[in-house]
């Protein structure tokens, strides 16, 4: 000091802001109280809601999100029947193409067939072509929203970050990191 005056202004502790950089920081935020940001994945379809199933006991709320994504599907639409959905897979076979997929799940997509999916336009037009080259006509191409394998748990407090490494440890491909908080 100088003369009674402070060197350096008066901080504002309510202007200041915690920012996670790394894994260890986000532990040690949490250890001090500060909210953290999770992403987990590695989760297939079927474990994908096993993991929200267990979300759901620690009521995690509208703290998770899950993204969608576009992709593009190659389909053939719908049949009548399983046995003419299985009569054109036979024919598909015939003509060397072994990745169609009868689908079987109910709704509007009953005996369809499903060929894959892409990221991209452009991929699925050359899978498309390929197709269309070994003599399929009538398959066509989606653009849809698709959710990812991954889920986001924002705003989590140090039990909740306990909480959430206990729940991923029982699901062994997974992976539960730090990432940055987003702000909407």
């Amino acid at each position: 000091m100088r003369q009674g005056k402070p060197l350096l202004p008066a901080l504002n502790a309510d202007r200041i802001i915690l920012v996670q950089t790394d894994s260890t920081s986000a532990k040690r935020g949490a250890a001090l109280g500060v909210l953290a940001c999770l992403s987990w994945s590695g989760l297939n379809p079927e474990t994908l809601l096993q993991a929200r199933a267990g979300l759901e006991k620690l009521a995690v709320g509208d703290r998770l999100t899950q993204a969608a994504v576009e992709e593009y599907w190659i389909y053939m639409t719908a049949l009548k029947s399983k046995r003419d959905g299985e009569k054109k897979l036979a024919e598909l076979k015939a003509l060397g193409i072994d990745d169609g997929i009868l689908l079987e799940e109910g709704g509007k997509w009953q005996y369809a067939i499903s060929f894959s999916a892409f990221r991209t336009e452009d991929d699925a037009i050359v899978r498309l072509n390929q197709l269309k080259e070994k003599g399929v006509k009538t398959a066509k191409i989606l653009k849809r929203e698709a959710l990812r394998d991954n889920l986001l748990i924002q705003n989590a407090d140090e039990s909740l970050v306990a909480a959430l490494h206990k729940l991923q440890a029982s699901f062994a491909e997974s992976r539960l990191l730090p990432v940055d908080c987003k702000t909407p």
